[in-house]
Order: C-alpha cells, then structure tokens, then sequence
C-alpha cells in the first residue's frame, strides 16, 4: 500500500509472517485488532512489549523500518499483568472483553504488528528515528504503565462551599461546581474499547 493520508491513527494488527519483502510469498495473514485516534495508546505498547523490533510497513510504501514487531502470546501476557492491577468496578466489563478479544483463536498469531507511521507524519522528526524511540520507549514501560494506573485513581472530592447567611438572604445561588469528569473516560484512554477484525487498512482479502 502506498503512503496513507493525515487520518493520524496508530494500526494494530496480529501475523503469522514477519512483514517484509517476502512475507506474501509466505501465506501471510495481517488480522486487524484495533485502531484508535491521534495517540498510541498505553494497551498497545504493552501488547507490543513482548521481544519488540522493528519492521518494514505493510502500510507505507518506505524502504525503512517504520513498523514494530512484538511476540503475541507475552504481549497478551504483559497486558494482562498490567490490567490485574485496575482494581475500577467500571472497568471490569472492558477488561473482560479485551482478553475475550485477544485470545480468540481467530485474533491469535504468532506476532503483533503495530503501524504507527500516520501519528509519526504529524511531526517533521524522520519516521525511522521516530519508531526508534518508539520502541525504546516500549523497551522501558514501567514508569509510562506506573502513569496509566496513577491517572485511574479518582481526584479527592472537594464538598461544595457552603451557602454564606447574606447569599442565602439576596437569594443568590451557590457557585457552580466544576463539572465531575466522566469515569470512563481515563479508562478507555487506556486504549480499551475499540477491538474490531476491520480497521481502514484491510488486508482480510489481500
């Protein structure tokens, strides 16, 4: 395929072939697993975690190795270990459908691909040198998945100022509270909740 345009999506998908020159010649499989928006979410770099290189893009038509490579089983495996540690009620639903997901026999391959070229486009940094830190990056997890389980605990909750004897005189109303953020929201931030077999690029047919 040749060079994408400015969607700004990191691509996940699972192999049975090490991408490169010969990997169609090879009975290739490129099964999707997910996509997501302007970010590389924390659950892909651990999905990516296990052995990590890089590889030649299924996706960009370049010479370099603008791709990373992880083995299945211990990203699945490292995922896990890191989604143990969400103790959220709310979250528990999400969890369970990712590993559901992941251990489809269908999903299953040996290898994790992740294609990150259209995020690593937004910036005027080379590509390579770009999935290179990338992949430092997922080399050294600990204190980005620290982080990510930090930013699930909720703030402390500030009680509402109390309403003072001339307010309540005039009749004004007590000062609007900052809106509560949605629950949700740090816990799909994860990179949970968009598990599909079809992402933009397909390669079911190719």
């Amino acid at each position: 395929m040749h060079r994408s345009n400015h969607r700004g999506q990191p691509y996940l998908y699972s192999t049975n072939v090490i991408p490169g020159p010969s990997a169609k010649a090879n009975d290739r499989k490129l099964i999707g697993i997910s996509e997501w928006n302007y970010d590389i979410p924390i659950v892909f770099k651990l999905l990516l975690s296990g052995n990590p290189k890089t590889c030649p893009s299924s996706i960009w038509d370049n010479p370099e190795e603008i791709a990373l490579i992880g083995d299945y089983a211990s990203g699945v495996k490292n995922l896990e270990g890191f989604l143990s540690k969400v103790a959220l009620p709310s979250a528990q639903d999400l969890i369970a459908e990712s590993i559901d997901f992941l251990n489809k026999p269908d999903n299953q391959n040996q290898y994790f691909v992740l294609e990150c070229g259209e995020i690593f486009d937004m910036s005027e940094i080379p590509l390579l040198e770009q999935n290179l830190a990338l992949l430092e990056q997922i080399r050294n997890l600990q204190p980005e998945a620290e982080q990510a389980l930090q930013s699930l605990v909720p703030p402390p909750v500030v009680p509402p100022k109390p309403v003072g004897f001339f307010s309540k005189l005039l009749g004004r109303a007590p000062e609007s509270q900052t809106p509560a953020q949605d629950p949700m929201k740090p816990i799909y931030a994860l990179g949970l909740g968009n598990w599909s077999n079809i992402l933009y690029f397909d390669f079911t047919n190719a």
